[in-house]
């Protein structure tokens, strides 16, 4: 038993394949998607607790996909397959900015006021 030949045999190196991992915009639009989850499993559970729906989240579901938005134009830019150069990656980003603070001023107090008396 102190020989190895109970051991089970491995396959060689070049039968496996080269790991391939995702570019940086797949792991924002991942992050998007955990986001949403997060925020669907939430809401749901605050329905199966009080059997009341959360009203007036519209503007906060819109949160996360300007995030990726703004994260994706930024992320094409740096690794140089943004089309028209720096200019369209600003304004993308910047509306995107403009637009998530504007549903989360809009959509925090409509959120607020589901838990209010």
């Amino acid at each position: 038993m102190a020989d190895g030949k109970d051991r089970l045999p491995q396959e060689p190196e070049e039968a496996r394949e080269p790991v391939a991992y995702a570019s940086p915009v797949k792991r924002a639009w991942a992050w998007v998607g955990i986001v949403y989850m997060l925020m669907f499993v939430a809401g749901f559970t605050w329905y199966l607790a009080t059997a009341r729906f959360l009203t007036g989240t519209g503007p906060l579901l819109l949160c996360p996909a300007l995030a990726g938005l703004g994260a994706t134009a930024v992320l094409r830019y740096r690794a140089g397959q943004g089309r028209g150069g720096l200019l369209p990656c600003v304004l993308i980003t910047g509306a995107c900015a403009l637009l998530f603070l504007y549903n989360l001023v809009v959509g925090v107090p409509a959120l607020l006021r589901n838990f209010g008396g």
